[in-house]
């Protein structure tokens, strides 16, 4: 019973270790889906908008991959989301922040 302990504390200690400070695809892609899709999409919701700001398209990984905009826009400046109108955390911007600076 004691190996078994010991085990999922070493596996659970490497788990943390390799994962922190990472920040993955999906969680970048849960930030921005709930910040910035409701303009950033083929049909944006905002009622200020009838298509995506400057044609940028956020609704996938490959998009958000594509739109280095976001780290300027979103995490640099603070210009984005549009006078924070969904209240996009400072916690949040830096881990867009990370998310943008670990791409390959």
């Amino acid at each position: 019973m004691k190996s078994h302990a010991v085990a999922v504390s070493v596996f659970l200690a490497t788990a943390n270790c390799a994962c922190a400070g990472s920040v993955s695809d999906m969680e970048a892609l849960r930030i921005v889906h709930k910040h910035c899709v409701t303009c950033h999409t083929a049909n944006p919701t905002h009622e200020s908008f009838r298509e995506a700001p400057k044609n940028i398209i956020l609704e996938t990984v490959t998009d958000l991959k594509k739109a280095a905009v976001i780290f300027v826009q979103t995490v640099q400046t603070k210009a984005m989301p549009l006078g924070n109108q969904t209240d996009m955390t400072d916690d949040e911007r830096a881990t867009l922040g990370r998310w943008v600076k670990e791409l390959p």
